[in-house]
């Protein structure tokens, strides 16, 4: 079930780069718990972070109980799409930590 879709551009574009616009992105973020899926639109060279912060607001969920998987591998805030080799379509996984007591 996709729930909505957003798009995330990249703000920080410098002026010796070439007109040309921005490829973007169109990722999944699927909750493992409940199955929730969004869909994201994101500059192909735009951080992580962007997405990360996006979907916890959305999602009203603490950063820092949050993990971001694609691939097997935790996703971290300075990595890009293309650093990721992310492909249309592909999913990244939420984790939440569980408080326990």
């Amino acid at each position: 079930m996709v729930s909505s879709s957003t798009t995330i551009s990249a703000s920080t574009a410098s002026k010796s780069r070439s007109p040309t616009p921005q490829r973007k992105i169109t990722l999944m973020v699927k909750t493992q718990q409940d199955g929730r899926e969004d869909v994201y639109k994101i500059g192909y060279n735009a951080h992580m972070k962007k997405l990360m912060d996006a979907c916890c607001t959305k999602r009203n969920l603490d950063k820092g109980t949050v993990r971001f998987i694609f691939g097997r591998k935790e996703l971290k805030p300075r990595h890009t799409p293309a650093q990721l080799m992310m492909e249309e379509g592909d999913i990244i996984d939420i984790l939440t930590e569980q408080g326990g007591g």
